[in-house]
């Protein structure tokens, strides 16, 4: 984990029972503070625990962004000894709750963000989080009551995982320390890898791995002194709050608010703050704000030029134009992926169905000495900007071709389709319709590929179990695709994605558009604003058309991925090929289907992410499983 955390380090181990607590130092922990002693016992003794027993362990690595002083030092303590926290993230409105702390007698020691939760948490206990804006997973220990408490952000930006082994609860942010740990022995988690299969990442709390689950977006855990274990939602996208007679203004005017207020927020640090910016709406409206408010940011565009259809780095560079930003461009090309494709699987820890090239990005970020950088992740789903938002009519039309469908799926070269067009015909509600259009492996097509016993699995249910249940009710389609986006799509595939790659490099991601306050005020808005006159994310059209150039809003959506399915055609085909042979010689998948799969990709009657998820499977095992085993 020393790339996600490369300044600092620390580590603490507490008795179970009371007595002294042991803090480490490792060679990249800083001395102590002026005026202050720390006694660190030397890290490389940790492992002889110095005769503790039944003991508690919080480890830490720093990636310092707020407060760069060893005050910041993790684990950190509450000064009458009684709580220590380990956290990964940031508290944007930290000095607004230090300054209400304050008041309230307590004095910091420090000007990090991690104090303020720490004692935020002393003060207000669970009900803390109810006062935080930001993304956070973190774990604090009451030594007092003997009892360790959990929490993730709303939207699942900051990973947490955990597993428990032999009456031991072993977490943390990568899976990666879980299996270093030596404590946990890999293997596939059957459903997990099921489902994972449709969308690139399992529907979480399942991973892959089994007994490793990640915990939720939004909720917390707590572990009591006699081992009892209680986790909690404490919040939720909201549904059914649509103002049906909120004008197109008051929307403009309340979206441009919270946006402003978020990218303010999110450009606070005492390290240098840049921008990911693609050239479509949401990265250049977010780095065009930016710049307003803080002048001469770097913005980073990676260019696809050998794809027109992926390439928009005009778009970016006419906007960048009409600000005081420092726009710095570079190409993606095959050999970017050839050089750095074992270290990107690698980063994944679980399959996934595409190179990404947040990979590539972070990189040049971090070439250029910048540690925090703003995305603008989330406009899509918020405010309804692909197209299956807009295709309640085709579901009711598939619906009706129902028996026409079935008798398709016989049909070679257009079996596949049809398949996949019956999975969204056979939803019987809209949150149902929002998982199987994204479905890239259907059920039926699951079934046949897997040699154990997979009859009891149905992805679409899956995911209505675990995010929607029977309690929920929806206004409309465009709401209840929103909210699968936002908990499927964007809390267990993208902020998965981008905080892998920007922590690869010691990066920190910072998401303007998933901001709570600006979510709930977003699920306000109604869907008729949302889709308008023919044009989806019609309101952040609104907004954005006063901030970018007209370029980025005429341009056909493109999104921000590399031309994978033709390298998968030339260079990367003897990978493919290699690794979906070694993938067919387990009695994990059925060769034949393997092979069916792979040829209708060849001859272009479905999309390479399922077949690239296949190969993706294969190297996983070999890393993970494999060399475990």
């Amino acid at each position: 984990m020393v790339t996600r955390g490369p300044d600092d380090e620390g580590y603490l181990i507490a008795p179970w029972n009371g007595g002294p607590v042991r803090l480490f130092g490792g060679p990249d922990t800083p001395p102590s503070p002026p005026g202050e002693s720390i006694a660190y016992y030397p890290s490389s003794d940790i492992t002889t625990g110095y005769g503790i027993a039944g003991t508690v362990f919080l480890a830490h690595r720093r990636l310092s962004i707020i407060d760069l002083t060893p005050h910041g030092h993790q684990p950190m303590v509450t000064a009458d000894g009684r709580y220590w926290i380990v956290y990964n993230g940031e508290i944007y409105n930290y000095r607004e709750l230090q300054r209400e702390l304050a008041e309230r007698g307590i004095s910091f020691t420090s000007t990090s963000d991690t104090e303020v939760l720490l004692y935020a948490y002393r003060e207000w206990g669970p009900a803390a989080l109810d006062r935080l804006r930001g993304m956070f997973a973190f774990a604090i220990w009451d030594s007092k009551e003997r009892s360790l408490f959990c929490a993730r952000d709303r939207i699942g930006v900051k990973p947490f995982y955990y597993t428990v082994q032999d009456n031991l609860f072993i977490f943390a942010s990568e899976i990666r320390a879980i299996l270093r740990g030596g404590l946990y022995r890999p293997g596939i988690d059957l459903e997990g890898l099921y489902h994972a299969l449709s969308f690139g990442v399992a529907p979480r709390p399942m991973t892959v791995f089994q007994q490793i689950r990640a915990l939720e977006q939004g909720h917390w855990l707590h572990w009591s002194a006699t081992g009892r274990c209680s986790r909690k939602r404490y919040w939720q996208i909201p549904v059914g709050v649509q103002d049906p007679g909120m004008t197109e203004q008051e929307a403009v005017e309340m979206l441009t608010y919270h946006l402003q207020q978020s990218i303010r927020r999110r450009l606070v640090s005492d390290v240098p703050v840049g921008t990911f910016m693609s050239g479509g709406i949401d990265s250049t409206t977010i780095s065009a704000m930016a710049s307003e408010l803080h002048p001469g940011i770097k913005a980073f565009t990676i260019a696809i030029r050998e794809s027109e259809a992926l390439n928009e780095v005009e778009q970016a560079a006419a906007t960048a134009r009409m600000y005081p930003m420092e726009h710095i461009i570079r190409n993606a090309d095959v050999q970017d992926v050839f050089t750095d494709l074992d270290d990107m699987l690698t980063c994944y820890e679980e399959p996934f169905y595409d190179v990404s090239p947040n990979y590539i990005v972070s990189k040049l970020v971090s070439e250029h000495k910048v540690k925090v950088v703003l995305n603008g992740l989330g406009g899509d789903e918020l405010f309804a900007g692909y197209p299956y938002f807009q295709w309640e009519g085709r579901w009711k039309l598939l619906q009706a071709v129902r028996p026409l469908l079935r008798l398709l799926q016989a049909a070679p070269g257009v079996n596949h389709l049809a398949e996949r067009l019956t999975t969204v015909a056979d939803a019987v509600t809209p949150d149902r319709f929002a998982v199987a259009v994204r479905c890239f492996l259907t059920d039926r097509e699951k079934q046949r590929l897997f040699l154990r016993d997979t009859r009891d699995f149905n992805t679409v249910e899956a995911v209505h179990r675990l995010y929607v249940g029977e309690d929920t009710h929806f206004t409309d389609l465009v709401e209840a695709v929103t909210y699968i986006d936002l908990m499927n799509y964007v809390g267990n595939h993208h902020v998965y994605r981008v905080d892998r790659f920007t922590m690869r490099f010691s990066l920190e991601c910072r998401l303007p558009m998933l901001d709570h306050d600006l979510v709930a005020a977003a699920c306000r808005i109604p869907s008729c604003l949302k889709i308008s006159k023919g044009q989806r994310k019609y309101v952040l059209r609104r907004v954005a058309e006063k901030k970018i150039h007209p370029a980025c809003l005429q341009m056909r959506k493109k999104g921000f991925d590399l031309p994978t399915d033709a390298w998968m055609r030339a260079p990367l085909a003897a990978l493919v090929k290699q690794k979906l042979d070694a993938l067919a010689s387990r009695d994990l998948f059925d060769p034949r289907e393997i092979r069916r799969i792979h040829a209708q990709w060849c001859n272009r009657f479905r999309t390479f992410r399922s077949v690239w998820q296949l190969v993706a499977t294969e190297i996983w095992l070999e890393k993970f499983i494999d060399a475990r085993g």
